[in-house]
């Protein structure tokens, strides 16, 4: 009973609290009516508040509008500018058919008939696209052939575009476009790469007038870009005999020591190739190669280093630098041979007996190496039989010694000409696998869209 009592009377003192100020205003309200100085200052505040809001408002809207107003200014003007432009282009285009399109006489002398001809430049654009074409094919510069087929395209253009039946041909307008693209692009990586190959070092230079000059000097910059730069200092081992050896090595200043059982059998100098390992006869030998010496730098020594599956990736793409290349390197083992035979004659060996067999051993081991290279991949031995024929004779590797490298490989004469071993180990799928996708791309690019002509 005494909680609804309670209840009771906290409801009647709400209902008489209702439309009654709180104490707060009650307060203000006092204090106003006892000082009306205060009331009068808030009523003048609060009239200044207003006028200050009323201001803003109008600052404001006057800004949104003048805003707006520039912003359809800009836009008419930039309509009006394209118009312009638009009409322009009207009227040049409408100038330039007319003019092409405009008959004009020949003048063809009676004597050799008395009718008058009547000939448009639009259709002298598509007589010299035809004359440019094939006036391209007569050339023997693929460069000079571009830049003519170029000419020819872009007067094709003309004619199709400006047909003296006065619709324009799209379907051989595109066409020609596209072979302007992708002519201009061939044409501008040529000499994009000559600008390149200008930039070289000057002892890069030098190795290339002196020992390249069959090379092109945009050929030598990709072969060069292909490699690294090493440096040797005196003593430093380049490769152990025995060792796998996957690298290609050029000298370009200083002097190496070629070692056989830690006996000198000769020197690489300036333009000397390292482990080409039968490159100059035509063998493109993938991997490693056993080296069949120890090679130390003598000096302070800098080389060009290639890998050697990179490299002869790079050669049967660019059949043009391999031909080259293999006259430098021919020239390079005529060097050798020179450099050995005056050794001999100067006197300068003290043991020509010990040095002779020396280099024999050298020379054995060498060719073991590379056809045991070549027995691991069996399809690569079918297709270069030919070619390490043409080895054994210029390093004059007889019947016997080719069977001793034979047995010490494990094979068979018979199973070498056949071409395969029963349990061999063959790397050619190995190789492929490695290949992937992603190579097989840039192969396609680089045959396609990268080489100089």
């Amino acid at each position: 009973m005494s909680q609804v009592a309670s209840m009771r009377v906290l409801s009647c003192r709400m209902r008489s609290s209702v439309g009654k100020p709180c104490l707060t205003t009650r307060l203000q309200q006092t204090a106003t009516t006892r000082n009306p100085r205060h009331a009068l200052l808030q009523s003048r505040t609060g009239d200044s508040n207003a006028s200050f809001h009323r201001n803003q408002s109008t600052l404001s809207t006057a800004a949104r509008r003048q805003q707006s107003t520039a912003m359809n200014a800009s836009t008419i003007r930039g309509q009006q500018q394209v118009a312009t432009q638009q009409s322009l282009f009207n009227q040049m285009g409408g100038s330039l058919h007319s003019f092409l399109l405009k008959p004009r006489t020949v003048p063809v002398p009676r004597w050799i008939s008395p009718q008058h001809y009547t000939v448009t430049l639009s259709e002298v654009c598509g007589h010299a696209s035809f004359i440019l074409v094939a006036v391209s094919y007569a050339m023997d510069d693929f460069l000079e052939l571009r830049i003519i087929a170029v000419a020819g395209s872009a007067a094709m253009l003309f004619f199709t575009y400006f047909h003296p039946h006065g619709r324009v041909l799209w379907l051989p307008f595109k066409w020609n476009l596209l072979f302007i693209a992708i002519n201009s692009y061939r044409i501008g990586n040529v000499y994009a790469k000559r600008l390149q190959a200008e930039k070289l070092p000057a002892e890069l230079m030098k190795i290339r007038d002196d020992h390249f000059y069959v090379l092109d000097p945009v050929d030598f910059y990709k072969l060069v870009h292909l490699g690294r730069r090493e440096t040797f200092k005196p003593g430093d081992l380049v490769v152990a005999q025995g060792n796998m050896n996957r690298f290609i090595r050029l000298v370009v200043d200083g002097e190496l020591k070629v070692l056989r059982d830690g006996y000198s059998t000769y020197s690489l100098e300036e333009g000397n190739f390292v482990s080409e390992a039968g490159l100059h006869a035509g063998l493109l030998l993938p991997g490693g190669v056993e080296s069949c010496c120890t090679i130390v730098a003598a000096e302070t020594t800098h080389t060009l280093c290639w890998d050697r599956t990179e490299l002869m990736d790079f050669l049967r793409r660019e059949k043009a630098t391999r031909s080259a290349l293999k006259a430098a390197l021919s020239w390079d083992i005529v060097r050798k041979l020179k450099w050995q035979r005056g050794m001999l004659a100067e006197h300068k060996i003290e043991n020509p007996e010990q040095w002779t067999q020396k280099r024999n051993e050298q020379n054995f081991h060498r060719y073991a190496s590379i056809l045991q290279n070549m027995l691991y991949h069996p399809q690569y031995l079918r297709e270069r039989k030919k070619e390490l024929t043409k080895y054994r004779m210029v390093h004059h590797i007889d019947d016997e010694h080719h069977r001793m490298a034979l047995k010490a490989c494990g094979w068979t004469p018979e199973e070498f000409e056949v071409g395969y071993k029963d349990g061999q180990e063959e790397l050619d799928e190995e190789d492929e696998m490695k290949h992937g996708l992603l190579w097989r791309i840039q192969d396609f690019y680089l045959r396609v869209f990268d080489r100089a002509t």
